[in-house]
């Protein structure tokens, strides 16, 4: 989600954690309005002056990462989300596409004065989205609350989110396993992920860049290769499901620059075994922002940075190679009307990969409303390519935010 970029969704991702206090609340909470309080429910009286006058930090500098601790909440930054997103099958082959995205904003990072239980420190917004990719159809769900009664709330040394039932919580007796789980009326899941790599740090040593300014960044890892087992829930219908999840977990205070209007993200799995986590964020006039890039691993060896580039013909640095993500097919939405590019078109010469990416099914957007500002398309995706000349496919996840509506401050 960059944090999404920006998110995540990763997001996102997307993707906007300030929604949660617009939001109808789970049932048990009420509508947080944009304060941050819950209208009518907190005797004491209006949250102003409940806080230390402590700033936000900013993602800057280097970073002493330590998992799992680092798979916890990180209070001290506004802005963070844990997004999940994977391609499982049944056993008879019928694939299926899920993302389960947390996000969290901070209201403020220091210590609570008083003693009231509903002190709100931070306000959570989740999605759950299942998409049937044999039928073509996509249902999601989302939900809102904040962490006053640890109704939500994120643990801040291991990994450990939940919001109003649903979670992630690590396995009892396995270090690196997490279970996670959603249920909504229509569709739910329960799966248990346990990674086969290393965390992967995304930019330099996990600070990555969104803009030119000071503290436009994000801290930034991913999980991309995790083991998934478990059961999905459409209506009625329950199956037994296994396959391949990607993780992110982002975390930073202002991300995107006056100019940045939205980003066009994807996580993908190739069968050579590498991994790529790209990311275009868009300017106004449409041209892609110099801090656009990602990062290509594999199993082999440390992750190399991607600096995505509109110029084809430019040079690489030191350390990095250059992509180029071309659209080449659009979708327009019926019930938005936003038109997304859902196929593109890869050039990473100096990697030798040339790939095309196409939608699994094209209706995978979560329109505005439900406590969402703006829409979003999030939906699994085919690959197929070469590299050196050798065929090769693989399977991920695109998140096109910004084509249904504009990313408010909460970004900036």
């Amino acid at each position: 989600m960059p944090l999404r970029t920006w998110i995540p969704v990763k997001i996102v991702a997307a993707l906007l954690i300030f929604a949660a206090a617009q939001a109808p609340a789970a049932p048990y909470a009420r509508r947080l309005n944009a304060a941050g309080r819950n209208a009518g429910e907190l005797p004491d009286g209006p949250v102003e002056g409940a806080w230390k006058d402590v700033p936000f930090e900013r993602a800057q500098g280097t970073r002493a990462w330590s998992f799992p601790r680092d798979h916890g909440q990180h209070p001290r930054f506004r802005l963070e989300w844990w997004y999940y997103t994977g391609i499982v099958r049944t056993q008879e082959g019928r694939a299926f596409g899920y993302h389960v995205t947390f996000f969290r904003q901070g209201l403020h990072p220091g210590a609570l004065h008083g003693a009231s239980a509903w002190r709100t420190r931070s306000v959570y917004l989740a999605h759950l989205a299942l998409s049937d990719l044999e039928r073509g159809t996509f249902r999601y769900a989302v939900r809102s609350g904040r962490d006053s009664l640890a109704l939500s709330g994120a643990a801040p040394d291991r990994h450990h989110v939940w919001l109003n039932g649903w979670s992630v919580e690590p396995v009892n007796g396995d270090p690196l396993a997490f279970r996670l789980a959603a249920q909504d009326q229509a569709i739910g899941l329960s799966l248990i992920l346990v990674p086969s790599r290393p965390p992967v740090l995304h930019g330099r040593l996990g600070l990555d860049r969104k803009g030119a300014a000071t503290g436009q960044a994000s801290w930034y890892y991913s999980l991309p290769r995790l083991e998934t087992a478990g059961e999905l829930r459409l209506g009625a219908e329950r199956w037994k499901v296994s396959g391949t999840s990607w993780m992110d977990h982002e975390f930073g205070t202002s991300q995107l620059a006056a100019d940045q209007v939205g980003w066009d993200w994807m996580s993908l799995r190739l069968d050579n075994g590498m991994d790529l986590m790209l990311y275009r964020l868009r300017k106004r006039d449409g041209s892609a922002s110099p801090t656009s890039g990602g990062t290509l691993s594999d199993a082999a060896g440390p992750p190399t940075r991607i600096r995505l580039t509109d110029h084809p013909d430019e040079k690489p640095q030191a350390g990095e190679v250059l992509a180029t993500a071309v659209p080449t097919e659009t979708w327009i939405s019926p019930k938005s009307g936003a038109r997304y590019p859902l196929s593109w078109a890869l050039s990473l010469p100096q990697a030798g990969l040339t790939l095309t990416i196409r939608p699994a099914a094209l209706d995978q957007e979560i329109p505005a409303g439900a406590g969402l500002p703006f829409g979003y398309w999030e939906g699994a995706v085919w690959v197929q390519g070469h590299q050196a000349g050798r065929p090769l496919q693989g399977e991920g996840y695109l998140e096109l935010t910004g084509y249904a509506g504009e990313l408010n401050s909460s970004f900036r």
